[in-house]
């Protein structure tokens, strides 16, 4: 890395400063016409997720495309631009469970890696060279793994993009061709990102479009531009811009802790639209959860639910909870809330319900036992296993070790200060 790029936050084990990024594009829609190939042959599209009485399309296919249909028409400008298009309704389940196995495989290739919405996986590959060669060979193997699990046709469509930082990985995979990666070193990143134009910058796209209305159409415009100038315009914000146009900030990929979640499911002899029934199905599912030897030990504070509709297609919702609990009532209490303020859209065939944040132990034991104050085992360099445990916990959540131990420097000392210092604890 050269000197004065700025990386952001996390560990040396947990982030890389060289990303790959794998990225399909309308993900969903190409997921429905792997489970149903016949619309290969024809116009499709998928509608929007939500369920308002004006529906919107999503994603559309090539054959859509150039019949004129375009994401965020309406339905019925769908129809009359494709008299003959397939609309679909959306399955969100459907698509969560293929981003997992996207990432199960892809964590064989590198531990370090970060989705970023449906369809777009950063690589961290931070030392895959010794492993895998160059970065082309680290695309070859990239693409390998996912033949495993996608079928050929799916697999050349992915643009694959390799550049220092997260943000440069991106703009390469955009620039990329199915099957033709682009790759980006460090001496060429600068003049890479010149070309392209100011809608790649990521965070609020309402700062691209000012730029564009003041006559800035490329990263490389932006460069030119005087810093205290664009902090006048745009803020503090300003000076992110700068370093992702110039290539000098180089957000790295950050590895994604995600814990195995618990799921309980069942299916209703026939479809249920009453939201009652619906109530006693997710208690008897919080109940379910609770009682896996998984979850013992574990408090919950990420919940889930996903059902499966009547005439295809599927919704969801979640919910995170105030405090980390593994009280069924306090599970349970929110998720009705949110079942009354927004229910599925259609009668339920199938309810799931997935546990997928966690909180701490549900029996907080003394970080010092007993014997183990007694023994002064503490004071010797011999560390609890419970406070070892709490230290890993908070640093899979901080980054770091918050925690210090009291050291003495100089007890005689006439000077309080020189009498005893902080160091950090991290055992």
């Amino acid at each position: 890395m050269e000197d004065g790029a700025h990386v952001e936050g996390g560990t040396r084990a947990e982030k890389s400063t060289h990303a790959l990024c794998i990225w399909l594009p309308t993900f969903e829609l190409r997921l429905e016409i792997l489970r149903s190939p016949d619309l290969d042959e024809t116009s499709v599209a998928l509608l929007e997720p939500d369920e308002s009485e004006r529906r919107k399309v999503w994603q559309v296919s090539e054959r859509a495309w150039e019949s004129g249909v375009r994401p965020g028409v309406a339905v019925s400008e769908a129809v009359g631009l494709c008299p003959d298009l397939t609309l679909l309704e959306p399955d969100p389940t459907h698509y969560d469970v293929g981003m997992e196995s996207l990432l199960e495989a892809l964590a064989e290739m590198s531990p370090v890696l970060e989705p970023s919405g449906r369809g777009r996986i950063f690589v961290g590959t931070d030392g895959l060279d010794r492993l895998h060669g160059s970065p082309e060979r680290q695309v070859e193997r990239a693409l390998h793994i996912l033949m495993q699990i996608l079928p050929r046709p799916l697999v050349a469509a992915v643009r694959a993009g390799w550049a220092p930082g997260r943000f440069g990985a991106w703009v390469a995979a955009v620039a990329a061709q199915p099957g033709r990666p682009t790759i980006v070193f460090q001496e060429e990143l600068a003049s890479f990102l010149a070309t392209r134009p100011v809608s790649s910058l990521p965070g609020d796209p309402s700062v691209a479009r000012r730029l564009e209305r003041l006559g800035v159409h490329t990263l490389g415009d932006v460069s030119r531009i005087p810093e205290d100038a664009l902090v006048r315009h745009f803020g503090p914000e300003a000076r992110k811009v700068l370093g992702w146009a110039t290539g000098r900030r180089l957000d790295p990929v950050r590895a994604i802790h995600r814990p195995r979640p618990i799921r309980a499911s069942l299916d209703f002899p026939s479809p249920v639209g009453l939201t009652s029934p619906l109530h006693g199905a997710v208690e008897r599912l919080i109940e379910r959860i609770l009682a896996r030897p998984a979850r013992r030990g574990r408090s919950i504070r990420g919940i889930r639910i996903r059902a499966r509709l009547e005439e295809g297609g599927s919704w969801s919702t979640e919910v995170t909870l105030r405090e980390p609990t593994a009280r069924k009532d306090d599970i349970l209490s929110p998720l009705r809330s949110k079942l009354e303020l927004s229910p599925p859209p259609r009668a339920v065939e199938g309810l799931a319900l997935e546990a997928f944040e966690f909180g701490p132990s549900t029996s907080q034991p003394g970080l010092f036992p007993r014997r183990t104050s007694e023994r002064g085992s503490l004071a010797d360099g011999e560390v609890p296993p419970s406070l070892r445990e709490a230290v890993r916990e908070l640093k899979l959540k901080l980054g770091h070790s918050p925690l210090y131990r009291v050291v003495e420097m100089d007890p005689w000392s006439r000077i309080p200060e020189r009498r005893h210092a902080l160091l950090g604890f991290d055992p």
